[in-house]
């Protein structure tokens, strides 16, 4: 009988591969204090039918139980997870971080697609203020980082924004569809034709027409989003964003992120910040995400969240564009002499307590086929140095060498 070795060999591969992927991002998820958790593959029907800001039903796959009972293969992670915390919280009086890697089933209109994938994601339960969304989009862009990625772009938008400014049309629920879709493709033309046919006021017709256009530098967008923004709430939502973009400058990622008044995301329960994650050379969203802060309300209780999730198989045809490492680079590696042994464990030990991985040897016995590391220190007898892209800086006490590492992870 004839094997295909080579076919078995790259499923090996691309197992291997995922796996690396996932394992960086639980690590970096850990390093946020998020706790892993999981839901069941099999969720009730009604779950997801009784929500209103739920997925499309005609994406989920549907069996029937020994009793009759309809179930669905989970196609969300989110809703079951705030589900199940709405039967023991009513209302959130303390911030909840979890984490998840699960596979999640959906019958795609491509038939090109896979029916099942794997997400890895966050979901922060606690109350919305631009300090906790710009963390939640902070580890986002670290995440991908951490993957190898260089040329990453965070796209933020406002669910609300367009929200407000399309309530005032009055457009029923197929008009909407029509043109959130004309407006997620920034096809200005159909979009300018579609509101002719309306009857609204010119004002309010040039404010929509000018949404495609709401994307770029986000001081610059912000600037030309004030003159459209027709009533308070719209000023006070775009506002908002603008102090979440200011908190990530201080994360050091201002060239990171875009803003994009025209983002509409699919995930109906998303309501107010949302976002979606890109890096070099592959042109589709290697992340998603926003807080959604009344679907908890869909079971009675007062849950305001924010997360996101990656898929895991789009990480891995992303990162096929790039030299990357056959093996998952540590934090921080210590080259010592041997007379600085005792500084050394020192050194690697506070440094394991605070999260960080770490590989150490006397110098010149460094394993040839070693981790690659992102940090790497050197203990000599006389002087002792922390090394990153290219520079060098000397410290002498756990606390210096702190800093050291701070502004270095601020340094994307």
């Amino acid at each position: 009988m004839y094997i295909d070795y080579k076919l078995n060999d790259e499923n090996v591969k691309e197992f291997e591969k995922q796996e690396r992927i996932i394992k960086t991002i639980n690590r970096r998820f850990l390093t946020y204090g998020y706790k892993r958790i999981k839901t069941s593959t099999f969720e009730q029907y009604d779950l997801y039918s009784k929500v209103r800001s739920s997925i499309n039903q005609n994406e989920m796959i549907k069996i029937i139980d020994r009793t009759g009972e309809v179930l669905v293969l989970r196609p969300d992670v989110t809703i079951p997870i705030t589900r199940k915390l709405a039967e023991d919280v009513l209302d959130l009086s303390t911030e909840l971080r979890y984490f998840y890697v699960q596979d999640v089933f959906r019958q795609p209109f491509d038939k090109l697609k896979e029916i099942e994938s794997t997400q890895a994601g966050v979901e922060y339960f606690c109350e919305s203020s631009p300090e906790a969304d710009a963390e939640v989009i902070a580890l986002a862009c670290h995440t991908l980082r951490d993957l190898g990625f260089g040329d990453i772009k965070i796209e933020i938008g406002h669910a609300g924004f367009f929200k407000e400014l399309v309530e005032q049309t009055q457009l029923n629920d197929i008009q909407l569809k029509q043109l959130e879709t004309m407006i997620q493709a920034k096809n200005v033309v159909d979009i300018e034709a579609f509101l002719r046919g309306l009857s609204i006021e010119d004002s309010l017709r040039n404010a929509i027409e000018m949404i495609p256009f709401l994307y770029g530098n986000p001081t610059e967008v912000s600037e030309r989003a004030k003159k459209i923004a027709l009533t308070d709430k719209m000023n006070e939502k775009l506002n908002y964003l603008t102090n979440v973009y200011e908190i990530l400058k201080v994360y050091g990622l201002a060239n990171n992120i875009v803003m994009d008044l025209g983002l509409i995301n699919h995930m109906g329960y998303y309501s107010d910040v949302i976002f979606q994650g890109f890096v070099e050379k592959y042109g589709k969203p290697v992340l998603m995400g926003g807080r959604y802060d009344q679907l908890g309300n869909e079971f009675g209780a007062n849950l305001p969240a924010i997360g996101f999730a990656c898929e895991i198989e789009s990480l891995v045809e992303a990162s096929s564009n790039l030299e990357v490492s056959s093996r998952i680079p540590i934090d921080v590696k210590v080259l010592y002499d041997m007379s600085c042994l005792g500084q050394s464990i020192t050194i690697a030990n506070e440094l394991r307590e605070r999260n960080y991985s770490v590989l150490s040897f006397p110098k010149g016995k460094e394993q040839v086929d070693s981790q690659q590391s992102i940090y790497s220190i050197r203990i000599e007898q006389n002087e002792q140095t922390f090394h990153y892209k290219g520079k060098t800086s000397s410290f002498s006490s756990i606390n210096e060498l702190m800093n050291l590492l701070i502004r270095a992870k601020g340094d994307v």
